[in-house]
């Protein structure tokens, strides 16, 4: 009975801890925003309108619509749920979706949708919509295809892809750090990026912020159109002169991958299932800065120009040393701002202490979300008289633009017990008429010399050129400069044959790519395994039979592969691996690490079996 008492507890238990977990599962907050495809349309032409409800439970609630009083529903709402599961995280979404089609022409509203969550209603974004009398006409497709080089296409124009730059801000003060951040937005399929052309600024003082091996990904809703936002560069400008200044712009060549909208059955059956390669050129806007001078009020006699946030550390590594004793003092700025041009100040020690010229170095983290770093500064010290010295604090001035005031920084000063007799000053000249320099200093730590105990002493008259020796090393240097003219030579050869270096760094290319998709076996980003495999494929074949990237198709690939009286097993494994990459990078499709490790597997097979023929 005392037992059945027990375990009855224990369930009341379990059970209260499970309900109060759901309840505060679902007590997370949910978001609510709403998007459509197109925010200009035809008066004739429909367009989605979708309602996306995130939160960290499974049981998100259902949006409420708006009144779509200007428009004719067509569909809807179409509902679908996903799951994601993330570093053990739990997140879901639900989508409602809507076909609409409006009634008249002019600026149309469509009010904000809402959920209820505990008696308190969540509203999204409004969204304006521009009815226009026809919509934007598409390009007529064609049959040809054509190289990614010269293609371009209406769906990398207008509102589908754009570059833009965010700056912190656009008032500063000469010095003052701003952080200029260059995003993609884009709603298109972009596998690629290269940038055509970098700003110089004058004007400005730039640091790199360092940026991932690939950009993180969000997603943004702009008039009403949701964008995917990838931050594709990270700069930090410090203005070194005051005025109107001008950022200059940034071009990038992007490469997207869009599907042609047919108008017929046999266009889409002509049609290439993973769409075509387009290439694109974009230019962000120049942008206008406005740099202010520093104040004169209130600035400091030893102000050096620092501008941002610091902090001074002053070190001594002893306080109580003998004459002649090499002292270490240690002066370190670390802050927020242009590290590299802030000056370390000057170290005033009294005239019976010889000081040397300091020892700069410069840390920079760029890392963060602004550019931090750290200035050391080791001076050596020597005292030569015995006493009780003082060395004077020191002190740093700079100005913080965000109080827009003048900070002065001071240390403490620092006593110095010297014991001993008095040394020998390096203006004193020492035996054998030679002086104490600084190299004196440098020899701390390794000024014993010891003994050879062993030495190899030649006979008087021994002539070395008269030894087998002599010749044979002379004659080793004259064979091995004779290799180095050949091998010289041979990569020169080499070097000015593109096609026999791509050949030749085809397999390691492929290799490295195959590295890569091992490496992001088990990860949740499967797309990019899949676009790891797919360059590998891709890339051997190219390099090896030397394929322009505009001419690299399925029916050419083949026939160069039939022209080398390649195993037609082989081939025809080669293009399922290569179609089946490419079907899975862009179909969107998730899969588990085992099916990964097996399609690996396969691409690693056929590249070995191709590598024995090509």
């Amino acid at each position: 009975m005392f037992k059945n008492k027990r375990l009855s507890s224990a369930i009341i238990i379990v059970l209260s801890i499970l309900f109060w977990g759901n309840q505060q599962l679902f007590s997370q907050d949910i978001q609510i925003r709403s998007y459509v495809s197109k925010n200009k349309v035809g008066i004739n032409e429909n367009f989605t309108y979708s309602i996306e409800v995130s939160g960290k439970s499974t049981s998100l609630p259902d949006p409420v619509a708006p009144d779509f009083k200007d428009f004719y529903v067509l569909s809807g709402p179409n509902t679908s749920t996903s799951i994601q599961f993330v570093n053990g995280r739990m997140s879901a979404t639900k989508v409602h979706t809507y076909y609409l089609q409006p009634k008249k022409k002019g600026q149309l509203n469509i009010p904000p949708a809402t959920v209820k969550r505990k008696g308190k209603t969540i509203k999204s974004n409004a969204i304006t919509i521009t009815v226009v009398d026809q919509p934007q006409t598409a390009q007529k497709p064609s049959r040809q295809r054509k190289a990614p080089k010269k293609t371009t296409d209406r769906d990398l124009l207008g509102q589908s892809i754009y570059l833009k730059t965010e700056v912190s801000k656009r008032k500063a003060y000469v010095g003052e750090q701003i952080v200029v951040a260059y995003k993609l937005y884009f709603r298109v399929n972009v596998s690629g990026y290269d940038f055509k052309k970098l700003p110089s600024n004058p004007g400005f003082w730039t640091e790199e912020f360092e940026m991932p091996g690939q950009p993180i990904i969000s997603s943004e809703i702009v008039n009403g159109l949701n964008y995917n936002v990838a931050t594709i560069r990270k700069i930090a400008i410090f203005p070194t002169q005051s005025g109107e200044l001008t950022l200059e712009p940034i071009s990038v060549m992007v490469e997207a991958r869009v599907q042609r909208r047919s108008r017929s059955i046999f266009d889409s059956f002509f049609d290439d299932p993973f769409g075509r390669v387009v290439q694109k050129t974009l230019s962000s806007k120049p942008i206008k800065i406005k740099v202010m001078e520093l104040p004169q009020e209130g600035r400091p006699a030893d102000f050096n120009g620092a501008v941002g946030r610091y902090n001074l550390d002053v070190k001594i590594d002893k306080t109580d040393v003998k004459t002649n004793d090499a002292v270490s003092l240690k002066v370190t700025i670390a802050g927020e701002g242009n590290i590299k041009m802030v000056n370390v100040p000057d170290v005033i020690v009294p005239p019976d202490i010889e000081k040397y010229d300091p020892k700069i170095k410069t840390e920079l983290d760029n890392v963060g979300a602004r550019i931090r770093g750290k200035k050391k500064a080791e001076i050596i010290l020597i005292p030569r008289v015995p006493g009780d010295f003082l060395i004077k604090p020191l002190t740093f001035s700079y100005f913080d633009p965000q109080t827009g005031k003048y900070v002065t920084l001071r240390s403490k000063a620092i006593p110095l017990h010297v014991s001993g007799q008095r040394g020998v000053a390096m203006s004193q000249p020492l035996g054998g008429g030679a002086s104490l320099d600084q190299r004196y200093v440098d020899l701390i730590g390794r000024d014993i010399r010891f003994i050879k105990e062993f030495s190899q002493f030649q006979p008087v008259g021994y002539k070395i050129y008269r030894s087998f020796k002599f010749w044979g090393l002379i004659g080793f240097g004259f064979i091995f400069l004779i290799v180095f003219v050949l091998v010289n030579d041979y990569q020169a050869r080499i070097s000015g044959d593109e096609r026999l270096v791509r050949s030749r760094k085809a397999g390691r290319m492929a290799a490295k790519q195959l590295s890569k998709a091992r490496d992001l076996l088990k990860s949740g980003e499967y797309d990019q395994f899949y676009r790891a495999v797919s360059n590998a494929l891709q890339g051997f074949v190219r390099d090896k039979l030397n394929i322009d990237l505009s001419d690299f198709s399925t029916p050419t690939v083949r026939k160069h592969l039939n022209e080398r009286k390649i195993d037609p097993a082989v081939v025809d494994e080669y293009i399922a691996v290569l179609e089946e990459a490419d079907f899975r990078q862009f179909a969107n499709i998730p899969d588990s690490p085992e099916e990964r490790q097996k399609f690996y597997d396969r691409a690693k097979k056929v590249l070995t079996s191709l590598e024995k023929w090509i």
